[in-house]
């Protein structure tokens, strides 16, 4: 699953736009198909003063398709 760990902070492209968040759970669960695949929970944060989180299906092709990428947060 390209190495994604809780509280990496991810980007994705999506229907909603280009979107940014913290992983905050990692699970297996049944998409549907009713087959199990991972799935990544995500925190969106604060929008329009409402707060957002999103679960995306973990799997490669899908990853790659919403070209899922690891954020490199800068530590001072």
């Amino acid at each position: 699953m390209n190495n994604f760990n809780i509280n990496d902070t991810i980007s994705w492209s999506s229907a909603a736009g280009n979107l940014e968040g913290v992983i905050t759970n990692i699970c297996l669960s049944l998409n549907a198909a009713n087959k199990i695949v991972p799935w990544i929970d995500v925190t969106l944060g604060q929008i329009a003063g409402h707060d957002y989180s999103v679960r995306l299906c973990a799997t490669h092709q899908n990853l790659n398709a919403m070209r899922v990428a690891k954020v490199e947060v800068e530590t001072v």
